[in-house]
């Protein structure tokens, strides 16, 4: 919190949790905010109270929550939840849920369904649903309100892509429609202090509408940064090199960097030595950093997650679905090296059609709202679109059709019709779709010839996500591995995973990844037909990354195939140079204990990263120190 009066900052929360989205009440004593417990943003309600600091939980763990808006006495919180439409399936429609601002109480066998929500997110009695528009959804829980006017007589939220307003009673019910007052495409609203005036985002601008005159006008905001490339020259003396070019490795050799390039690549020079910096990793085998292909960043555990991946040896990361706005902070923060982190490959919504389930993704609900999102990701200069689970065939035509227009690739679960619309990239073995297609496994887990020649004859990049039996191998091999000092990195609800490591449901194998049986026979017939395998794992743990690519041998790759689906085949994917050890790449460059050509698991031994060529010790970024590079940057 930061006192304007003396100029002073003061830490408010000491939480092993992320608190996010926070709103001040009404009499600016306390803050809401939700704070995350699970991945993608699963969270409680908590409020702090300003002058002591207590934090109150005041609602159990919801489904993604929105951000809190608090009602004008300061009694209730209302946020935007997802109100599934059926017990079968998750999606539904993003609805008001309203609940006392005072701490939680009611035992689990006391809650009941006041109103159908998320699957294993009972609601509790004191919950309250207010639909305005009960077959409409908020466009999405990531930055689409609802917000309360501070005089309590108003609310707004986006709906079908534009600003909407409606008046309500003191407890927040609808006395009419929402209003659209916008035509244009909008986000993240908010209200001024005379209850008259609501500020918010559009494409790339800040804009403020009066509602009574209706007169909108830009806020001049400098949205310029400048891409921060390191300079000088420096030599990697690599003890075993694995350049990635070939399966085999070299000994004793100098990778030469000037500023984020690989410049040559010669057999080790004791002269080459003199003048600008030296990483002795005569001990130690070097290789390309790894590509996570499939990884939904959210700042779920602050500047931290960052290092995180760097510590793991994670120098590039996909992050195929997010909140518009934050998509580009991310990977904004990483070219300009404002944090520490991995380059980032990044897009807005999952683009969804009616009905939505994450908080990530939005519920599209007319063509003319499509097209809206569709010129926000070219505005925003997203690295690529994501058509998600009930998005018409029309629309994933139209998709393709525009996104290929401006150069950058579409991504969805399926593999027909995605193939003959063009669509590029397909995730997971087995995965979601609402659309009535045939799944691209069957219900016996096997991947049948038809599914396999779609991907060889299309050429698909296919990233199967089947991670998790391969980090139950890595914990079983390493049992010390669970107390990994990177692990501090991450919050609790991680630490709790990796220190479980729970046995897997075997009904649960198809969704999860089974390498010795259908998932793992399944990218193998892919990779042999033509595919192009790309390593991803869906998960902000970077350990899993290892488990994903460990998998891939555990189905019968070789441990260079299977580096190649977490190097070579992803920065063919996304058009990077990077993937190998040679003159022209970019010095993504990770030093590891052990040889991973002779066993893949050494890929996670990490002892030193080179990002964008910059040199990162392992205890720097645990520790949460700057690099030590004594290169200068501009």
């Amino acid at each position: 919190m930061h006192d304007f009066r003396t100029g002073q900052d003061r830490q408010l929360t000491h939480l092993t949790t992320q608190p996010q989205g926070a709103t001040w009440s009404p009499d600016g004593k306390r803050i809401a905010f939700f704070d995350v417990t699970g991945m993608w943003r699963v969270a409680q309600i908590s409020v702090v109270d300003v002058e002591t600091g207590t934090v109150t939980k005041v609602h159990d763990t919801l489904a993604q929550p929105g951000t809190p808006t608090w009602s004008p006495d300061g009694q209730h919180l209302a946020l935007a939840e997802v109100a599934p439409m059926s017990r079968r399936f998750r999606e539904g429609t993003n609805q008001i849920l309203t609940f006392p601002a005072t701490a939680a109480s009611t035992p689990p066998d006391a809650r009941a369904a006041a109103s159908p929500t998320a699957q294993n997110f009972p609601i509790a009695p004191t919950d309250r649903w207010i639909a305005p528009v009960p077959t409409l959804s908020i466009d999405s829980r990531g930055g689409c309100g609802p917000v309360w006017s501070p005089d309590g007589t108003r609310m707004a939220a986006i709906y079908e892509g534009v600003l909407a307003v409606w008046p309500v009673t003191p407890a927040g019910d609808p006395l009419g429609p929402p209003r659209h007052v916008t035509t244009e495409s909008a986000h993240a609203p908010s209200w001024a202090g005379d209850s008259r005036h609501i500020l918010y985002q559009s494409l790339d601008k800040l804009r403020l509408i009066d509602l009574e005159s209706g007169e909108i006008r830009d806020i001049p905001v400098d949205l310029k940064y400048t891409a921060d490339v390191p300079r000088g020259r420096m030599v990697v003396h690599a003890g075993t090199l694995i350049d990635m070019r070939s399966p085999a490795s070299r000994t004793d050799a100098d990778i030469v960097v000037e500023g984020n390039r690989i410049r040559s690549v010669e057999p080790h020079s004791a002269s080459r030595h003199a003048g600008g910096q030296v990483v002795d990793a005569s001990g130690l085998s070097v290789m390309p950093g790894l590509v996570e292909f499939h990884s939904h960043l959210q700042p779920d555990f602050g500047a931290a997650q960052g290092r995180a991946w760097l510590a793991f040896g994670v120098t590039t990361v996909r992050s195929p679905g997010n909140t518009p706005y934050e998509a580009v902070e991310e990977r904004e923060a990483s070219d300009s090296a404002a944090r520490v982190g991995p380059r980032v490959f990044g897009t807005g919504y999952l683009m969804e059609w009616m009905r939505v389930y994450y908080k990530m993704g939005i519920a599209i609900s007319t063509p003319a709202q499509f097209e809206m999102e569709l010129q926000r990701a070219n505005v925003l200069q997203h690295d690529l679109i994501k058509s998600y689970v009930r998005l018409p065939d029309l629309q994933q035509r139209r998709m393709v059709e525009f996104a290929h227009g401006i150069g950058i690739p579409v991504a969805t679960h399926e593999i027909y019709p995605a193939a003959l619309l063009g669509v590029d990239n397909t995730e997971h073995t087995a995965a979601t779709s609402r659309r009535g297609y045939s799944p691209k496994m069957a219900t016996l887990q096997r991947s049948y010839d038809d599914v396999i020649q779609l991907f060889g004859k299309s050429g698909r990049i296919f990233c199967p996500m089947i991670s998790q039996a391969g980090v139950r191998r890595l914990f079983e091999r390493e049992p010390g591995l669970k107390n990994d000092p990177r692990f501090t990195l991450y919050p609790d609800w991680i630490r709790q995973q990796v220190a479980a490591q729970p046995a897997v449901d075997p009904r649960a194998a198809a969704f999860i990844g089974d390498p010795a049986g259908g998932s793992g026979r399944m990218v193998m017939d892919v990779m042999r037909a033509g595919g192009l395998v790309v390593a991803g794992t869906d998960t902000p743990n970077a350990i899993n990354l290892h488990g994903e690519i460990t998998a891939y041998t555990m189905a019968g790759m070789t441990p260079y195939e299977a580096l190649k689906a977490a190097t070579v085949n992803p920065a063919q994917a996304l058009g990077l140079d990077a993937g190998t050890i040679e003159p022209g790449k970019l010095a993504d460059i990770v030093i590891v204990e052990g040889n991973p050509l002779e066993d893949v698991a050494n890929a996670h031994k990490v002892k030193r990263v080179i990002a964008n060529g910059r040199v990162y010790e392992l205890n720097d970024l645990i520790g949460g120190r700057k690099p030590r590079s004594s290169s200068a940057s501009r």
